[in-house]
């Protein structure tokens, strides 16, 4: 009997949008282009508690650790 390997769905939210990855590790520019952004124009932000408005700016090459239903906010640059 064979058995087959599940892979693992990560699903994330980059300004409420689902973003569904399949892999548990991302940069957060490559986040950025998957949800639409270009990373030469925005910022990401990992959103640690809505309610109170705290997040975290994240660098372009940061390894994000994903899990399911982790929260992002992508904002434009301030030049």
């Amino acid at each position: 009997m064979e058995l087959t390997k599940v892979e693992r769905e990560n699903k994330v939210y980059v300004n409420d949008k689902a973003i569904v990855l399949d892999k548990n590790a991302i940069t957060a520019s490559e986040l950025l282009e998957l949800a639409g952004f270009s990373s030469l124009a925005y910022n990401i932000y990992l959103v640690l508690d809505r309610k109170r408005k705290k997040s975290k700016l994240l660098g372009e090459n940061k390894k994000i650790k994903v899990e399911t239903g982790m929260r992002f906010d992508a904002t434009l640059k301030q030049t």
